[in-house]
Order: C-alpha cells, then sequence, then structure tokens
C-alpha cells in the first residue's frame, strides 16, 4: 500500500540506476566496453543491475535504493504480476546481472521454488543471453545423458572432476539460453554475459574444476542438495528469436520473465507498457530517451532504467543513432508473448521454445 507522503511511493517517470559492482577474482574490466567506469585496481565479476542495494542515478530519488522503492509501493513498483512471481513478498521480481568471467566458474545447480521455500527463499530460474565469447568459449549446459546423474554422484562425493559429464556448447554472441532451476550448468571462460532470473541467490555448488575457488581458497560444496533437486534431463539449447516487429525480437520467455532485444533504427521508436510488471530497459549500443509518465530520460551505453507499473506506459525512442537495448519484465504470457508471436507468424513450437527446456513456456 502506498504510504502518504512518501516521496518515493508517487509517480516519478523512468528511473535511472546505479548498479551494485562485484569484484570477483575471476572478474576483469570487459564492462568498460559497453560504458561502465570501473575502479584500475579491482576485477569486477558482476554488475547487479536491478538488485535491493542498486540505486536511483540521479533526479528527486537520487540515493534511494531500489529495494526502498519497492519497499515503500510494493503494488505500485511490482504490480501484480511481479506479486505474483514473489509469492506476494515485497522484492523486485527481476534479478538483472551483466558477468564478465575471465575464467570458467563453478558447476553448480539451483533450486526451484518449492525446494527453496525451506529456506525462505524463492527459486531461481535464469537465462543467459551473451554479449561477448572468445572463439572458443563455451557454455556448460545439462548432462549429456540423464543417466549420467548417478555417476556424477559418485565421483563428486569421492571429491573427482565432474565437469566432464557437462554438455559444452559453443557461446556465441548474441544468442540466449534458459536454465530452468535444477538444471546442472557453468558458464565458460571468456564470456559476458546478461543475465535475468529470479530474485534469490540461493546457489549450490557442485564442483569447482576439481580445484579450489578462483582466489585459490577451497570453496563449500552442496553435494547433498544438488543432486536433490537436479533434473538430469533438462538439456538447453540457444533459443531462436521470435521476430514480433523489425527491430523487436522476443528471446526467451516463461512464467517469471520475459526478454526482448530491441534494435532501432534511427529516430524508431517502440512502446513499452505492462500495467502489472515493472519493465528494465538496458542500453548496450547507441543513445536513446526513454519517457513515461511525463518525464523523458536520456539513456546512454551500459546505463540501466526502470518504469514501474504505476508510471506505464513507456516509450523508448533512438536518437539520430541506431540502438541496441534488452529489455526485460514480467509477463502475461498470453498478452504479451502467445498473442503477438502469433500474430507475426510463429509456430506453437517456436513459441513454446522461447522457453527453453521448460517447454510450452514454463506453464
Amino acid at each position: 500500500m502506498t504510504k502518504r507522503g512518501d516521496e518515493s511511493a508517487r509517480s516519478q517517470g523512468p528511473l535511472r540506476l546505479d548498479p551494485y559492482l562485484d569484484p570477483k577474482p575471476w572478474g576483469g574490466h570487459g564492462l568498460r566496453r559497453i560504458g561502465f567506469v570501473l575502479p584500475d585496481d579491482t576485477l569486477i565479476g558482476e554488475a547487479h543491475l536491478t538488485a535491493s542495494g542498486a540505486t536511483v542515478a540521479d533526479g528527486p530519488l537520487m540515493g534511494k535504493t531500489l529495494g526502498e522503492l519497492v519497499a515503500a509501493d510494493p503494488e505500485g513498483t511490482i504490480g501484480a504480476l511481479g506479486l505474483r512471481v514473489t509469492g506476494g513478498e515485497p522484492v523486485f521480481p527481476l534479478l538483472i546481472k551483466l558477468i564478465d568471467a575471465h575464467d570458467v566458474l563453478s558447476v553448480q545447480v539451483h533450486p526451484n521454488d518449492d525446494e527453496a521455500r525451506a529456506q525462505h527463499s524463492l527459486g531461481k530460474t535464469e537465462a543467459w543471453h551473451v554479449l561477448s565469447a572468445g572463439v572458443e568459449s563455451e557454455l556448460y549446459l545439462g548432462l549429456h545423458t540423464p543417466s549420467d546423474l548417478a555417476e556424477l554422484g559418485i565421483r563428486a562425493r569421492a571429491g573427482a572432476r565432474t565437469s566432464g559429464f557437462l554438455r559444452a556448447i559453443p557461446a556465441r554472441p548474441g544468442e540466449t539460453v534458459l536454465i530452468p532451476a535444477g538444471t546442472i550448468h557453468a558458464l565458460g571462460a571468456g564470456i559476458m554475459v546478461y543475465e535475468i532470473q529470479q530474485p534469490s541467490g540461493i546457489t549450490y555448488r557442485l564442483d569447482d574444476w576439481g580445484g579450489g575457488g578462483k582466489d585459490g581458497k577451497p570453496r563449500e560444496f552442496y553435494l547433498d542438495q544438488s543432486l536433490a533437486v537436479a533434473k538430469p534431463a533438462y538439456q538447453p539449447e540457444p533459443i531462436a528469436p521470435v521476430a514480433l516487429v523489425p527491430g523487436r525480437d522476443l528471446v526467451a520467455a516463461c512464467r517469471y520473465f520475459a526478454l526482448e532485444r530491441l534494435a532501432l533504427a534511427p529516430e524508431q521508436t517502440v512502446s513499452i507498457d505492462h500495467p502489472e510488471s515493472p519493465a528494465v530497459v538496458t542500453l548496450l549500443d547507441g543513445n536513446g530517451i526513454i519517457s513515461a509518465a511525463g518525464e523523458e530520460l536520456t539513456i546512454r551505453p551500459g546505463e540501466t532504467v526502470v518504469v514501474f507499473p504505476r508510471d506505464m506506459p513507456a516509450m523508448l525512442r533512438s536518437t539520430p543513432t541506431t540502438l541496441t537495448a534488452l529489455h526485460g519484465w514480467v509477463p502475461d504470457l498470453a498478452a504479451d508473448v502467445v498473442n503477438p508471436a502469433r500474430l507475426a507468424g510463429a509456430s506453437d513450437r517456436e513459441i513454446a521454445a522461447l522457453a527453453g527446456p521448460l517447454g510450452n513456456l514454463g506453464e
């Protein structure tokens, strides 16, 4: 419920966020390539674009955290669809990160909502959109065969390396994979991804490629939990985008989030209208202007803007240059995904593939 007199609980239009930068021994300075200002003496592995601690960068709410804004007005900032996927909890429903992995990351698996409930948390289904990758970089997604799980468990308990059981596929810039909770997976070296996920911090580490952490210190493994929640039949593959209109491609969709890639021609405008979900727009290149609730905001490469449902609809316009951005939200699957995709000529199989291994958009 909106708190009377609270400036943060009123319509403000689009809000530019300053992300939380997370140093990691396996990180680097790759985020500079898309506009981030990074310290020279610190390796940055992740930029948490919509974490609770991300702050408003400018305007009347400058310095307010995303968590504070949600707490002041859950319904106006999260919306009915957002509250549905958080189980009614006042937490921003989309945790979006940029991950710069200069080294291979640990083999891990995440629980689903039911399995995470005992820890008073949501589950963790996520998607990766590859921004850049080395020529030989790979994504590790699922097991070669579901029956490998039994042998993997035996080797893990013996302290042996288990990563050989993982399927490796080439990491290609512009491709997207949806990774349902329960998928055994790892992010390979030399890759930068945009990650959209449920707002959960639960990660069950299964293997560190036969060694310790990237800082040289041994890390804790969660073998029992990992094997209990693993779904060995999940084998994610790159998703074929579904073109809705020129410059607007759906690249992933499930009940928790939808993601589209916007590639706008000069002076092109697209509508963003989610009255029951927040929208998050991250600019990758070019320059644009996003407007909502009578306010207008210039957006530059590397910047992330959130528009709350109370401020919808919004418009994103490219300036005289082209523009590339990623747009995430909690979808009404019929209205936002299925019906527009069918109108654009996509088959039911192509639409279902947006949910990766979940099929049928995860419903």
